[in-house]
């Protein structure tokens, strides 16, 4: 270990015996350099990553409390989602009802109906919008508690246009 040491002064003792002969201003201006390099290795070393940490902790804080105003304002929503009252409807009208009353109020023509027992019914749509579609089916779910039992979705060769064949249930 110690030879370690002697070594680095050693390496060290030219550069002593040229301080120690230099002007006392030289000397001045060499330890203000020297304070001046201890300075900035200080802040890019010590400083600088701690910045970087305050900034990004303020960013992380700033996420969580708009998460956290978002959670409050939805609280009721998810209460009621919890509890099973999402909203759904048990309506007392016949699916067939239903079915013929929401499709066309979004733009869908359903091209046949047939029962298949009281509480389920096939439904064919040819040529419709599969966004609406979608949007329907998502309606009779969410406000009917309609059950999609089985369905078969064909690309028509128009873009954005399906023929699809449903059986829901009630």
């Amino acid at each position: 270990m110690s030879t370690a040491l002697q070594n680095i002064q050693n390496s060290l003792d030219p550069v002593r015996r040229r301080y120690d002969s230099m002007a006392p201003s030289e000397r001045m201006i060499v330890n203000g350099i020297g304070v001046l390099l201890v300075l900035v290795l200080a802040f890019l070393i010590l400083i600088l990553p701690a910045q970087r940490s305050v900034s990004e902790a303020e960013m992380k804080l700033a996420g969580q409390q708009k998460l956290m105003s978002w959670m409050k304002e939805n609280e009721q929503t998810a209460r009621m989602a919890a509890a099973g009252g999402s909203g759904r409807t048990k309506s007392d009208q016949p699916l067939q009802s239903i079915v013929t009353s929401t499709a066309p109020a979004l733009g869908l023509t359903v091209k046949r109906i047939e029962p298949e027992s009281d509480d389920k019914l096939r439904v064919w749509l040819e040529k419709v919008s599969f966004d609406k579609t979608v949007r329907w089916l998502h309606q009779i779910e969410s406000r009917y508690g309609i059950q999609i039992v089985n369905i078969s979705i064909d690309a028509d060769r128009t873009e954005g246009l399906v023929t699809a064949k449903l059986v829901l249930q009630k």
